[in-house]
């Protein structure tokens, strides 16, 4: 099974190509780094969004994804203008159908 990046959110329409590998390096570094698997943050990051406790593990993934997040969304917009209100979320998926995987970006 291929990890798969992708971004989505109400300005994501705006990255180019070159700016989404960016991002996908970007995450996929921070989540090396930490050692742990995207889809396990993910979790933890949904697990938040339904207002659900979390466990001590679960919370450090959060933050994992959290700095992940952070660090595609700068590297995707590294060299833009300020844009107020700018929506674009990492997403983490196993399709293969889905725009650019961790293989493609390096």
């Amino acid at each position: 099974m291929t990890t798969v990046f992708s971004f989505e959110g109400k300005h994501s329409d705006l990255v180019s190509e070159k700016e989404i590998i960016a991002g996908v390096i970007a995450a996929k570094e921070v989540f090396a780094k930490n050692q742990v698997d995207p889809f396990a943050c993910q979790a933890a990051k949904d697990k938040i969004e339904r207002d659900e406790l979390l466990t001590k593990e679960e919370a450090l993934l959060f933050l994992v994804w959290d700095e992940a997040e952070d660090a595609a969304f700068r590297a995707i917009t590294l060299g833009w203008l300020i844009r107020g209100d700018t929506e674009i979320n990492l997403v983490v998926s196993a399709e293969a159908d889905v725009a650019v995987s961790l293989a493609a970006a390096g």
